[in-house]
Parts: structure tokens; C-alpha cells; sequence
């Protein structure tokens, strides 16, 4: 019998885009697959949408009042996925039509201690129906070690994976965090091995609502995250040294771009401060030696800093939320 897939489908607010990601499951040239879709208290119509879909023998509905942290969801749903692979999907992305199909003819040749097969996805940019092809990384085999030593490098592709439904329920994600974002496969890697397939079969919308921003909660999440993976009873001795340069780059990362936006230098210092703490030689790095300076300068000495690099960087502003 074929292995039924669970395609979980996250939503919230894209009444524009989720009819072409609900179609986009439906449409999968593999047909042992059901749809849960949660929408996480939709305020703008894509509710009504997703209901037109009810009496669909593949789809299941979770639709929810209250906005929730996207962890709390991700966990809430997964109690109704039957399946044995699961697919995540958000309700402004869609998938090419044998994603699930190539992804599964993958794991028919692999042993169980391989959990998640990954891949590279187009972006497309709405203003223009501009679509490219999207970097990602390509870690292949025994993962954790090599996406540490690779972070920065390229990360897993959101919406591309398909993972092994014992992925999720050994590593549960955490509800007192908004989002994991990677960070979630950081903790499938600690006991599952990761299959690199080289086909784009994914793509993922850029658009106003969902543009890459900064904010410190996403950096909190970040440096949350990093610390509790290293509590974990699985995790290697060998990968101690790559963690502790991504927490301090992080870290690092997080400030210099809070100064970029001008938007609280005292929590940026702060940020400074902790980095120094785990590498005191990071307080040598050049960028950090300038963040440092800043923090400790007046409000429009920061602004004309910034506006200048702008300026030579030919750079537009960056979105903070």
C-alpha cells in the first residue's frame, strides 16, 4: 500500500494567495495525501475561502478564532495528520505538481534514520511575476555538524521538505516561541539524516506583507533556540565549537543590524555585550569594534552613519517589525 502523505498547510490573512496553495495540494501528481489545512484566525475573508473546501474527501479544517503562536499551531495540527510523511505548506506559497511524488520515490531507497528530503524552490515576486530560482543549502547525509558549520551559508527552504512524520513527533516544537523558522530542522538533524534532492518543486511568494524583515523577537527566537539545542541528550560533543560560533554571530548579527535601523542601540549593546562574553576575540571584529562605537554615540551621529552606507551600498531600507 502506498504511504499516505499529510500536507499541513499554515494560513493566516492570504485570502489572495490560498486558493493556489490549496489547488497546488489537491493537484499533487501523488493522490495518497490529505489536506489539513489551519487558518489562525483569518480576519480578512480567507476563512470563507478555505470553508468552500469542507466537503473535499482530502481536506480537513482547523479554523481558529484567535491568532495563535505559529508553534502552538504547527503541534495543534499535527494531532490530526494520519499520515506518514508530512509536508508543510503557508497559504501564500504553492507546490509544483510532483513534489510529493519525486520526494517519496526518494525515501522508497532510503533507511529510516533518514527523515527529511529537501530542496531548492523558486521565489516569486509579485510586483513583477518575477520568479528565481532561491539558494538553499544543500546538506546531504549526517546534517547537524554541516548546517552549523554552514549556517550563514544558505538554509533549508521552508515549504520544500518532506520529513518523516516521527521527525515531529520526537522533536515537538515549542509553543512558548512565536516560530521556530530552521530552527526546526536544527533538531530533526540531532537524530535524522537529510536527503539533498536537486529539483526546484516548490515556490514561495515575495510580496508586502511577507517581506524579509528584521525584528529582536525573531533574534530572541534565534538565541533561544541555539541554547536549548545544545540541552539535548543527542547532541554531539563535535558540534560544540561550530554552535558556539553561530550563538556569537548571532548575536553579533542581531545588533549590527538593529543599529542599521536605528531602532534601540541600548538592546543592541546588549547584544554586544553577550557575544563578547562567549569569544571575547569577537570584540576584535572590525563590525563589532563599529557597533560597539555606535551604541555609544548620539542618535544623529547613528542616522548619518547609516544613511551614508545606504548610500555606497546603494542599499533600500530594510523592513523592521
Amino acid at each position: 500500500m502506498k504511504s499516505k502523505v499529510s500536507i499541513l498547510l499554515l494560513s493566516y490573512n492570504q485570502k489572495e494567495f490560498i486558493k493556489d496553495s490549496i489547488e497546488s495540494s489537491l493537484n499533487q501528481s501523488y493522490k495518497n495525501l490529505e489536506i489539513v489545512i489551519s487558518d489562525n484566525g483569518s480576519t480578512d475573508g480567507t476563512d470563507e475561502i478555505i470553508k468552500s473546501y469542507q466537503d473535499h474527501p482530502q481536506v480537513k479544517l482547523l479554523l481558529n478564532n484567535s491568532n495563535e503562536p505559529i508553534t502552538k499551531r504547527y503541534n495543534q495540527a499535527l494531532r490530526y495528520c494520519e499520515g506518514e510523511y508530512i509536508s508543510i505548506l503557508y497559504g501564500d506559497d504553492y507546490y509544483l505538481p510532483e513534489k510529493i511524488e519525486k520526494q517519496l520515490d526518494c525515501f522508497k531507497n532510503l533507511s529510516s534514520d533518514w527523515g527529511v528530503v529537501h530542496g531548492p524552490g523558486y521565489n516569486l515576486e509579485v510586483s513583477n511575476n518575477k520568479q528565481t530560482l532561491a539558494g538553499c543549502t544543500k546538506v546531504h547525509g549526517e546534517a547537524l555538524e554541516y548546517i552549523l558549520k554552514n549556517y550563514y551559508d544558505g538554509f533549508i527552504n521552508p515549504i520544500s521538505p518532506l520529513v518523516r512524520r516521527n521527525c515531529f513527533l520526537e522533536y515537538p516544537s515549542y509553543e512558548d516561541l512565536f516560530t521556530e523558522g530552521e530552527c526546526l530542522y536544527l533538531k530533526f538533524a540531532l537524530k535524522y539524516k537529510f536527503f539533498f534532492l536537486d529539483d526546484p518543486l516548490v515556490v514561495m511568494r515575495e510580496h508586502e506583507t511577507n517581506a524579509r524583515w528584521f525584528s529582536k523577537r525573531n533574534s530572541e527566537i534565534l538565541d533561544t533556540c541555539l541554547e536549548r539545542l545544545e540541552g539535548f541528550e543527542e547532541f554531539p560533543q563535535s558540534c560544540t565549537t561550530p554552535l558556539q560560533r553561530i550563538k556569537v554571530k548571532a548575536l553579533s548579527n542581531s545588533a549590527w543590524q538593529n543599529i542599521r535601523l536605528g531602532v534601540d542601540v541600548e538592546w543592541a549593546r546588549k547584544k554586544l555585550i553577550n557575544a563578547y562574553r562567549l569569544s571575547f576575540i569577537s570584540f576584535f571584529f572590525p563590525r563589532n569594534m563599529v557597533a560597539l562605537l555606535l551604541t555609544l554615540s548620539p542618535n544623529f551621529l547613528i542616522k548619518f552613519f547609516n544613511n551614508t552606507l545606504d548610500l555606497l551600498l546603494v542599499r533600500k531600507k530594510q523592513i523592521y517589525k
